[in-house]
C-alpha cells in the first residue's frame, strides 16, 4: 500500500475510530474505621489490616480512628505503615493530640494524591464548641479527576445534623465526589438524608457494620456522586474481617 492510501485509509477511519465508546475503569473504595489499629479486645492488629487493605485490591480508603505516634498503639505512624504494607500513597489529618501524637483520619490511594484539604467540622465536647478533621484529597485516575474524602462525625443527632451541612459545604465546587466514613447515623435519619439530597447512597442492602463480631446496625457509609454511577456498581461487607470493631465496607464502581 502506498503512503497516499494509507493517509487516506487511517482519516477515513477517524470517525469510526472516535465513535467507539471508551473502556470503563473500575474503581474499588473502601471506607474502614480501624479503631486505632486494634480489634474490639484492644489486641493490636495493624499489619493485619495492612496485608488486608492490600489483598483486597481496593484503589481508594478512607480510614477513621487512626493513630499518629501516640501510646496507645506503640507510638508509630500508623498511616505510613499502612502505606509501606500496602504500597500506596496517603494522608493523614487529624482531630487532635492525643497520648504523646495525633488522631484523625486517613486516606489511601493507589494513584498520586495532587492536593490535600484540611478542614475542620463542628464538635461539641463537655458544652464546648470545638471541631475535628474533614480530609479530602484530589486525584486523577487515569480516566477521570475527583475528590475523595472521609469524615467520622459525632455521637449525638444535634451535632450531626451541624456537620452534614458543613461537609456539604466543604464538598461543594468539587465533582465528582467519593465520600466515605464512620457516620455514627442509621440510614432513615435526617443526616444520612440530608448529604443523599446530593450524594448517592451505595449499598441499599443496608448491610449492618458495626459491632465487627456481632453487626446490629449500618453506621458505615459511601457516597458518589451520581455522575459516577452511569454504569453498574455494587457493594459488599466483609463480615469475617474482624481486624477493628467495625467492618470494612467496600463499593465497586465502573467509570
Amino acid at each position: 500500500m502506498s503512503s497516499k492510501n494509507f493517509l487516506f485509509t487511517i482519516v477515513s477511519l477517524l470517525p469510526m475510530l472516535c465513535s467507539l465508546p471508551s473502556q470503563a475503569q473500575n474503581l474499588k473504595v473502601m471506607s474502614y474505621n480501624i479503631h486505632h489499629g486494634a480489634d474490639a479486645a484492644e489486641r493490636m492488629t495493624l499489619h493485619e489490616i495492612g496485608a488486608f487493605i492490600k489483598e483486597s485490591g481496593a484503589d481508594l480508603v478512607g480510614l477513621q480512628e487512626v493513630d499518629s505516634l501516640c501510646g496507645r498503639s506503640g507510638n508509630v505512624d500508623q498511616m505510613k505503615v499502612l502505606a509501606e504494607i500496602t504500597g500506596m500513597h496517603y494522608a493523614f489529618y487529624r482531630h487532635f493530640a492525643y497520648d504523646g501524637g495525633a488522631y484523625g483520619l486517613g486516606i489511601l490511594s493507589k494513584y498520586p494524591i495532587k492536593e490535600q484539604s484540611n478542614k475542620r467540622i463542628t464538635s461539641m465536647k463537655n458544652g464546648r464548641k470545638e471541631s475535628l478533621a474533614f480530609l479530602a484529597v484530589k486525584l486523577h485516575t487515569g480516566k477521570k479527576e475527583l475528590a475523595f474524602a472521609t469524615v467520622h462525625m459525632a455521637l449525638d443527632q444535634a451535632t450531626r445534623l451541624i456537620q452534614a451541612e458543613e461537609v456539604m459545604h466543604h464538598l461543594a465546587g468539587s465533582e465528582p465526589v467519593i465520600l466515605t466514613g464512620d457516620f455514627n447515623a442509621l440510614p432513615n435519619t435526617e443526616e444520612i438524608q440530608l448529604i443523599s439530597e446530593r450524594l448517592t447512597f451505595m449499598d441499599r442492602g443496608l448491610a449492618h457494620t458495626f459491632p465487627a463480631a456481632e453487626p446490629v446496625k449500618k453506621i458505615d457509609y459511601i457516597f458518589v456522586s451520581p455522575s459516577l454511577l452511569k454504569k453498574k456498581s455494587s457493594t459488599f461487607v466483609w463480615k469475617e474481617i474482624q481486624y477493628s470493631d467495625h467492618l470494612p465496607l467496600e463499593a465497586k464502581l465502573k467509570l
